[in-house]
């Protein structure tokens, strides 16, 4: 995320100053903060916190009401209207017992939904596609990890949690409102891949000798992309064909990257990938009906731990799968050596 500037304002003389947790216009902030109907009924969302406030409106986001504590100078963020109020309406839209003197708060408008439907062929090469994730706090790091490592899209399938939700805002710090985010149903999701032409990977356990630990719930007995590749068994007919055609187009290109010969050879072998990630709710994994469009990766786990958790696991692979990893192991191989 980008460094943020700090300027201030002055509270005007025309700054509206609330005192009452019973005003109509704190009752409308809660309910933004705390249902999902409400925010798309609405199109806006509350943001709370100077961090997140600051992060969204650096990325020109429309703030409807800049809200801070009575007293206290405003960012210098432009709003259609400035909002003073007591401490006890600042812990009431926060949802805490109570608040700091930089407390901070903000309704801003919803970003319009991405239509990842409408883009041309060859587009995308990387998208995070979510199933079934519902704790907040896991879905707001993928994202904020994916906007990160340079990853062009995510997808939610159904079962998530809503991106914007309080504390899914605050664990991605806002990323929702810079990558572009689509809810899509299993169908329009298979759409997006055939169009896209992208080879569909879902998180799986290592199954790898040694290993007792998953990537990110317990999913599928599919082998390890990373560690050496497998077709998974069981599958249906038309996702068993689906596979079979992704697995003939890029067979060369999925080879273990240790084959590759060079840095810079696996380097090109990443970029000419072109991948949709997908991951699963922690202790179901990936779906069936996802599972059956997809190849197995893997996160090869030596250690004693018994798994890593979904945004652990997706911050990974996302890392393993962008030009960053790459780039880091020519680091690290530069390194000089301890002797």
């Amino acid at each position: 995320m980008r460094a943020i500037v700090l300027s201030v304002r002055a509270q005007a003389d025309n700054t509206m100053r609330i005192t009452s947790v019973q005003n109509p216009a704190v009752k409308h902030c809660v309910k933004l903060r705390t249902s999902g109907s409400y925010r798309r009924q609405a199109g806006s969302v509350l943001l709370v916190g100077q961090d997140l406030v600051l992060e969204v409106a650096a990325c020109g986001a429309a703030v409807t009401a800049l809200v801070g504590l009575d007293g206290m100078p405003l960012p210098d963020i432009p709003a259609q209207r400035y909002v003073a109020v007591s401490e006890a309406v600042m812990a009431k839209l926060a949802g805490l017992e109570s608040v700091s003197r930089g407390a901070l708060a903000a309704e801003v408008a919803l970003p319009p939904a991405a239509d990842l439907l409408s883009l041309p062929p060859g587009s995308l090469s990387r998208v995070l596609a979510l199933d079934g994730v519902q704790d907040p706090g896991n879905l707001g790091t993928l994202l904020r990890t994916a906007l990160a490592l340079g990853w062009q899209a995510a997808v939610l399938l159904p079962g998530c949690c809503d991106a914007f939700n309080d504390k899914a805002l605050k664990a991605s710090r806002g990323a929702a409102f810079r990558l572009p985010v689509a809810q899509l149903t299993l169908e329009q999701w298979e759409q997006l891949l055939e169009k896209q032409g992208l080879v569909a990977l879902a998180a799986e356990p290592d199954r790898s000798a040694g290993s007792s630990s998953s990537s990110s719930g317990d999913g599928g007995d599919n082998g390890s992309l990373l560690i050496g590749s497998a077709a998974g068994g069981g599958a249906a007919a038309t996702g068993q064909h689906l596979q079979q055609e992704q697995q003939v187009q890029q067979q060369q290109l999925l080879q273990p990257v240790e084959a590759a010969g060079s840095l810079a050879e696996a380097q090109a072998r990443l970029a000419a990938l072109r991948l949709c990630l997908c991951l699963g709710a922690e202790g179901q994994g990936v779906s069936a009906a996802v599972q059956r469009h997809c190849r197995s990766v893997s996160i090869p786990q030596p250690g004693e731990m018994e798994s890593l958790n979904a945004a652990a696991a997706g911050a990974v692979l996302m890392f393993a799968l962008s030009r960053g990893a790459v780039l880091l192991l020519a680091s690290l191989a530069a390194l000089p050596s301890a002797d």
